[in-house]
């Protein structure tokens, strides 16, 4: 599978936007789904015997639960765009491996020291082991990956076409709470990080 090497940047590449747009599609398709279905839920309530309140109950938990994923999925399309719009894709400098606890690991290549890699976790929380990275990679269907962005921060991780974009980011890139990562990262990549939304810290 060939990919945009002509493009300084993913978002440049027609193929990038439009896999981001059905993205977008699907995931904004998704929550109203859940809310549609809470509605649903509580006509059930309304229309049943009080004492089933109990069967009710889970399905109301299960419900936010997935509600609240949904939520999160929506809130990262635009993270997910400001990344492709500071980096190129990259082929051949990540892995994408399963882990014992239902989550994936991705491993990539140091952009300023090749030869030592970097990690960044997906899933792992109940309700995620049915997502497409999680299945897929433990499944050994995922050979191949692309990635966009700094690993030692955050980035966009993509199956080949791209397909199944998945914003994937070092908890102290987003964390207030944590000290942003300075050591070992060079100005330039520092400034590149933080025009895509990580936390970077003062020069």
């Amino acid at each position: 599978m060939a990919y945009p090497v002509h493009c300084k940047t993913a978002w440049q590449d027609p193929m990038t936007r439009r896999a981001w747009r059905r993205t977008a599609v699907l995931r904004c398709a998704a929550l109203p789904a859940w809310l549609l279905g809470f509605l649903a839920w509580l006509f059930a309530v309304v229309m049943t015997p009080a004492w089933l309140l109990v069967l009710w109950l889970p399905v109301l938990c299960v419900g936010i639960w997935y509600t609240l994923l949904a939520v999160i999925a929506t809130t990262s399309l635009a993270r997910t765009r400001r990344v492709l719009r500071v980096y190129p894709w990259q082929v051949g400098v990540a892995e994408a491996k399963p882990k014992e606890n239902g989550s994936t690991r991705f491993v990539v290549s140091d952009p300023e020291r090749p030869e030592k890699t970097v990690s960044l976790g997906h899933g792992g929380l109940i309700g995620t082991r049915g997502h497409f990275w999680v299945r897929a990679v433990k499944s050994g269907h995922v050979t191949e990956t692309w990635f966009a962005g700094d690993p030692r921060y955050l980035g966009v991780v993509a199956a080949p076409g791209p397909r199944h974009l998945l914003w994937v980011a070092q908890r102290e890139a987003t964390d207030s709470r944590m000290p942003p990562r300075k050591k070992g990262v060079s100005p330039a990549a520092r400034a590149m990080a933080r025009a895509a939304g990580a936390r970077v810290g003062t020069d």
